[in-house]
């Protein structure tokens, strides 16, 4: 816990295990009191006096009703920050039954649902500190600011959209809604109500925004989430009666397709445009839905929207062709899906624990990698029996692309940066240590020279402050800031359970094989 201590000559908050211990004066405490009984002012200053105090074991039932009642009162009006969070890290136990508390079923759980509240506070305050950091890096990033999102992602381990989307939350936040950040702060809303407020105000001018704020924080913290967005969108409306087309247009501008990976080998595909738009989507794919049920259908009316989406989207794959013009290719090939499979699940129709891999979005079952394999063209990929990764390359088309290449992309099936997921296909093939013609130094043209990176990880690598190189087991990155992720090779081949080698033992004079 923290705990205050004299530190060259200053007072500091520092870790000691020794739990606070406070002996609340009579009069402030009674069981039963709340955060609404009792304005915050009649303890907030009381607070620091009294945490280097001995707390007495509930030895008598009015040892255990005041023990209680004092730590809810304290925890109810603790500024969020380390004093809460000493408080909710030492909370009494159960009063024991032989005490003959007064009701103490009603007494633990109002304990427990003040600590949960109390939580919430401190997790709101623990958010809005992260936040006031995010936006104070984005000041003061060394690197270019296009690649800070990169810096992010790599250090919390989470996509890029979403530290993306983390750093536009952190400006918007400490610079454009000082009062919904304060709020945040002080443990008053929760981080979806500040997201809330920001997302409706995003289109809006800083005055409208302020004007929002002073109109809804009030209200907002005991607010349900569906109140609260329509009380944004209320004040946004009062304020902003004339901005309406112009805020339709700034949305407009960001409408966008996302997917995200499921479970039990699903995924969900989200639009985001135009309301006419969703409902020319929708209509459309009703009425193709409608028009292949059968008599013996069985597909509920969504399954049916679902299959036509697939219908449209395969057809137009398959035949190379949109509006009679040629789908563009990337590196050498038509755009395609990309499923690796091991041989055996896909012969074998008896499930044996291996998963095959969709190439930029994950594992998906081996019946799914034969539904898929039904009309595909298949290549052989020749894999290291122990690591998994890939050995060898061989196709059987009558027109093969340079085998280098193939066999690169096959083997990194995805950017080589830790966590991108855009596939080999969509992305480019680049020399790890440059490839100098004509000079005595720069890296040459082969497989272990060569890996795959998006088009934004490949300028982050030639002119972002990124440096790649290659290891024994795969690829390390440096950022800007001198930080280091390894990302390791792509394994395509998991050996099954029963097959695989025990592991050696480390005191083995003559370990396999022998």
């Amino acid at each position: 816990m923290f705990v205050g201590e004299n530190w060259r000559s200053e007072r500091a908050a520092v870790w000691s295990a020794t739990p606070p211990t406070p002996v609340p004066p009579p009069d402030l405490w009674a069981p039963g009191v709340t955060q609404r009984q009792r304005p915050a002012s009649d303890v907030d200053e009381r607070v620091p006096e009294l945490t280097f105090h001995q707390v007495r074991p509930a030895r008598t039932t009015e040892d255990a009703v005041v023990g209680l009642a004092a730590w809810r009162y304290l925890i109810n009006h603790a500024t969020p920050g380390a004093t809460l969070a000493r408080w909710l890290q030492h909370r009494p136990a159960r009063p024991a039954d032989e005490l003959a508390v007064p009701d103490p079923e009603q007494g633990w759980a109002n304990a427990l649902l003040d600590s949960i509240q109390a939580r919430d506070r401190l997790i709101a305050h623990l958010h809005a500190r992260q936040v006031a950091d995010l936006a104070e890096l984005s000041r003061n990033y060394t690197g270019l600011r296009e690649f800070l999102p990169t810096e992010v992602a790599l250090a919390l381990g989470v996509s890029e959209g979403t530290a993306s989307a983390r750093l536009c939350e952190a400006e918007d936040l400490t610079g454009r809604l000082p009062a919904t950040f304060a709020a945040l702060d002080s443990g008053r809303i929760s981080a979806a109500k500040a997201g809330a407020i920001r997302l409706t105000t995003q289109d809006t001018t800083p005055d409208v925004a302020r004007r929002v704020e002073r109109d809804v924080l009030p209200e907002a913290p005991v607010c349900t989430m569906p109140q609260l967005r329509d009380l944004v969108a209320t004040a946004v409306i009062r304020h902003d009666p004339t901005g309406a087309d112009e805020r339709h247009e700034n949305a407009r501008g960001r409408r966008r397709i996302t997917r995200r990976t499921e479970p039990d080998g699903t995924g969900t595909l989200n639009v985001f445009s135009t309301m006419q738009d969703i409902a020319t989507i929708h209509t459309c794919l009703t009425a193709i839905g409608s028009a292949a049920k059968t008599t013996d259908d069985e597909r509920t009316p969504d399954n049916r929207r679902v299959d036509a989406l697939v219908d449209l989207c395969a057809e137009v794959l398959d035949n190379g062709t949109w509006r009679d013009q040629p789908l563009p290719s990337t590196q050498r090939r038509r755009p395609h899906v990309q499923v690796t499979v091991p041989l055996t699940a896909l012969l074998d129709g008896r499930p044996s624990g291996q998963a095959a891999l969709l190439a930029g979005y994950g594992p998906i079952t081996p019946t799914q990698a034969r539904q898929i394999a039904a009309d595909a063209t298949l290549r052989r990929l020749v894999c290291d029996p122990q690591s998994g990764t890939l050995l060898d390359y061989g196709r059987t088309t009558y027109e093969p692309p340079a085998p280098l290449a193939d066999h690169v992309m096959s083997r990194d099936q995805t950017c080589v940066l830790p966590g991108c997921r855009q596939p080999a296909h969509r992305s480019e093939l680049d020399h790890i240590d440059p490839f100098r013609p004509g000079q005595p130094t720069g890296g040459h043209t082969s497989d272990t020279n060569l890996g795959i990176e998006c088009k934004h990880h490949h300028r982050g690598k030639d002119g972002g402050g990124f440096t790649l190189t290659r290891t024994d087991d795969g690829y390390r990155w440096t950022t800007p800031l001198g930080r280091t992720y390894n990302r390791p090779n792509t394994r395509l081949w998991q050996p099954p359970l029963e097959t695989r080698s025990p592991a050696a033992d480390p005191t083995d004079p003559d370990p396999p094989p022998y």
